[in-house]
């Protein structure tokens, strides 16, 4: 999950930045928004946002000397700066900042989002290189638990690497190693071991047909669920539930990366 804070000093601004936001992205949390220099310190200081997004216009102090000030103890921020100014001397003085994009007001929300997806790129692929190096930052840690987050609220739905990527903005590839060098399996056999977990609590405590659990947890062909739970558990799932039913605890694989 990408912290993200808006300076501005225009609420009706903040709100419909906020919003494109939370309708766009679910791996961002917006934080409280700032409206001066002082404030934007403050959150930024407790709250270490990975993404700065500045109006700088209308603000009480140069936008600029904002970004500069929050960059000094947070280094590899993204910063996006929206304004009103369309002229060379700006957007050079934007570029030789490094800020990630310079956008136009009134804002196109099409373009905010091709920035702040940039944005979370760029700092996915950091924390690719961070677990990889086998040293996962709190970004990477709370990466990770939006993948798994998801996945154990989607199970029974048709998930795949594109489904992930689409989610965290980046790419298969990225994805693909990033899963399984954080949570030491690849996505299918996690996702499978998931799904015949919960198919065992079903089996358990339910008297649901084979046919009705194999389509709660993801398999539309039953036949096949069936085929892949015996080879995964050694058992038939009418072998289990007869063996099992009301005794056997399955694993609870709901564990969180940390």
């Amino acid at each position: 999950m990408c912290r993200l804070l808006i300076v501005s000093n225009d609420p009706k601004e903040q709100q419909a930045l906020q919003q494109s936001i939370n309708d766009s992205f679910m791996n961002i949390k917006v934080l409280p928004p700032a409206r001066t220099e002082q404030e934007a310190l403050n959150i930024a200081e407790k709250l270490l946002p990975e993404i700065l997004l500045i109006a700088i216009d209308h603000l009480d102090v140069d936008g600029f000397i904002v970004k500069r000030k929050i960059i000094q103890y947070l280094p590899n921020i993204k910063v996006i700066i929206l304004t009103e100014r369309d002229n060379f001397q700006s957007i050079q003085h934007a570029l030789r900042c490094g800020v990630i994009d310079y956008l136009l007001t009134p804002i196109d929300f099409n373009e905010l989002n091709f920035a702040i997806d940039r944005s979370v790129k760029s700092l996915n692929q950091v924390s690719l290189l961070d677990v990889l190096n086998n040293k996962p930052t709190a970004l990477a840690k709370e990466q990770i638990n939006t993948i798994l987050d998801y996945i154990h609220d989607h199970y029974n739905e048709e998930i795949n690497l594109t489904t992930l990527a689409d989610i965290m903005h980046l790419n298969r590839h990225y994805v693909s190693r990033f899963f399984k060098d954080a949570v030491g399996m690849n996505f299918i056999d996690y996702l499978t071991t998931y799904r015949i977990e919960k198919a065992k609590q079903l089996l358990m405590k339910t008297e649901e047909s084979i046919t009705e659990i194999s389509g709660t947890v993801g398999y539309v062909d039953s036949t096949y669920f069936s085929k892949l739970f015996k080879k995964k558990v050694g058992q038939s799932p009418h072998q289990f539930r007869k063996q099992y039913q009301g005794a056997y605890i399955p694993a609870d694989l709901r564990v969180i990366y940390n």
